[in-house]
């Protein structure tokens, strides 16, 4: 029996935490693939602090599960007829982004190259965490502009802030700069106090009856210390332990890609006029999640793992192949603004 039922008179917000709340596919769906697959990374986590090996967990994520995910942006951009006339020369950058990696190994500069693509990385996943975020507030109609930027500042700061820790902590040159430590004490400092009044601000709201976005508070309690706990972990092996923290926030963030894009095909290309519309994207892809993620895999092995294998340079292939991560960043950035795309806000049923 819900909580509802048992008090009807009690105001919204304290009836059910759940209950009360609006969300992006389902409670279920999104607290199984939103939520829930946080605690993928935390297993992962677990795994690898108790000594299980890490080429296992490293396999399996790469090949079965993120690699996939920044390929599957394929379906709804390259393959798509509609996509294609709006991205138009935005899809080309795939090109020169091949080449960063090999340039900089030329240059002898391959270990700021990756420092780069790992720090964009993680601000990619930070990114895609506020975005959810965002779809919640949409979903709930939290529209108050000082709200807004609360949850923005301590979403962010908290997304963003632990690798700039794990990185200042495992990086010797960065460390030899007159005020860095400083700065960095300051930071954590401010966090603390972000975060002490991001919790005591939503006690009080909820104790004055005002309505709770269950959704956008649950990821933050999965999140949060996720982020610190895989840094804090990672640090402890040095610079070369930032694979570890990529390997628990990544599994938290392809996993919600994943059930976003096919919730997202799925809608999209189930229109009838759909294939003439949108072409290859909706013949297939979207029809059954199977031959998504088949296209996904089959697509990343082909890009991404035969030419590591095949190529005479492993440490110039592997440079070469995160032009496709890079892609997938900035295309990602364009294709989820709901903000005038009324085809996608309608495919995210906003």
């Amino acid at each position: 029996m819900s909580a509802s039922v048992i008090a009807p008179g009690l105001p919204a917000a304290r009836r059910s935490f759940l209950d009360s709340s609006r969300w992006i596919i389902s409670r279920r769906a999104d607290l199984t693939w939103f939520i829930g697959s946080g605690f993928a990374g935390y297993t992962a986590l677990g795994l690898m602090w108790a000594g299980f090996p890490v080429l296992p967990i490293y396999l399996l994520w790469l090949v079965a599960i993120d690699g996939p995910h920044v390929i599957a942006t394929v379906t709804r951009t390259y393959v798509d007829r509609c996509e294609r006339e709006r991205l138009g020369w935005w899809l080309w950058i795939i090109f020169p982004f091949l080449l960063v990696g090999p340039a900089m190994a030329m240059a002898g500069q391959l270990a700021l190259f990756y420092l780069f693509a790992i720090c964009w990385q993680h601000f990619h996943i930070a990114k895609q965490h506020f975005g959810f975020m965002m779809l919640w507030k949409a979903k709930n109609q939290e529209r108050d502009a000082a709200e807004l930027k609360l949850d923005r500042w301590f979403m962010m700061s908290t997304t963003t802030l632990p690798l700039a820790w794990f990185v200042v902590e495992t990086r010797p040159m960065i460390n030899q700069f007159v005020g860095v430590q400083f700065v960095m004490r300051a930071a954590l400092s401010l966090y603390g106090a972000l975060a002490a009044y991001y919790v005591i601000h939503q006690i009080k709201k909820w104790r004055a009856g005002r309505p709770m976005n269950a959704p956008k508070l649950m990821l933050l309690g999965v999140l949060a210390p996720l982020q610190w706990l895989a840094f804090v972990y990672a640090s402890t092996f040095g610079a070369e332990g930032i694979l570890r923290a990529g390997i628990t926030l990544g599994l938290f963030h392809s996993l919600q890609y994943h059930r976003l894009l096919w919730y997202h095909n799925h809608n999209r290309y189930s229109d009838p006029e759909a294939p003439s519309r949108n072409g290859l994207a909706a013949v297939a892809l979207g029809k059954h999640v199977g031959m998504y993620l088949a296209a996904a895999i089959v697509l990343h092995f082909v890009l991404m793992v035969v030419p590591v294998g095949l190529a005479p340079s492993t440490e110039m292939a592997a440079a070469t192949i995160w032009g496709f991560a890079f892609t997938h960043y900035v295309l990602d950035s364009r294709i989820w603004r709901v903000r005038g795309n009324k085809e996608l806000a309608a495919a995210l049923r906003l």
